[in-house]
Formats: C-alpha cells, sequence, structure tokens
C-alpha cells in the first residue's frame, strides 16, 4: 500500500488520502461556518499531509519493524521499514 498526500483537484480531495482524512478530521472538530469556503482548509489539509509523508519518507530508517521470536533459543528480529509515499 502506497500513503498518498492527495490533491486538490475540481475543490475535492483526493478519496482515500491523507489529505482527505485530515480535513474529515477538521471537519468534526471544527465544523465549517455557513457560506465558509472549504477550500483554504482543504489546502491547510492538504499541506499537513505532504509535510507528514515527506518526514516519513526522509527519515524511514529510523523507523524499525521488531517481531519476536517466540521459539526457544531464537532471537528477535529486527528490520527497517519500507514506506510507499505518494506526494
Amino acid at each position: 500500500m502506497t500513503l498518498r498526500a492527495g490533491k486538490l483537484e475540481n475543490g475535492q480531495l483526493t478519496t482515500g488520502s491523507m489529505a482527505e482524512a485530515i480535513e474529515l478530521a477538521l471537519r468534526t472538530l471544527i465544523p465549517l461556518h455557513a457560506g465558509e469556503d472549504p477550500v483554504g482548509r482543504q489546502k491547510v489539509a492538504l499541506a499537513i499531509a505532504q509535510g507528514v509523508l515527506a518526514h516519513l519518507k526522509d527519515n524511514a530508517s529510523s523507523i524499525k519493524v521488531t517481531v519476536p521470536n517466540r521459539y526457544a533459543g531464537q532471537s528477535t528480529h529486527e528490520q527497517s521499514a519500507t514506506i510507499a509515499v505518494e506526494l
């Protein structure tokens, strides 16, 4: 699975993108006022998503996946994560 920041096209954020999820969370916490243009908020959500995903991509080596081996005499396996990002 690729993590997608999303795009803003024709007043809509990409469905299933991080930007859409952020914008929906903002809408839940801070509802739009009557007559408020949502584009500014959508741009903020997109900027946050792009920044978060760029940071994850640039620092992927800092994320480790550790899998404990539950069999006697076996060590724990640790591996760097691979992060697929579409900005």
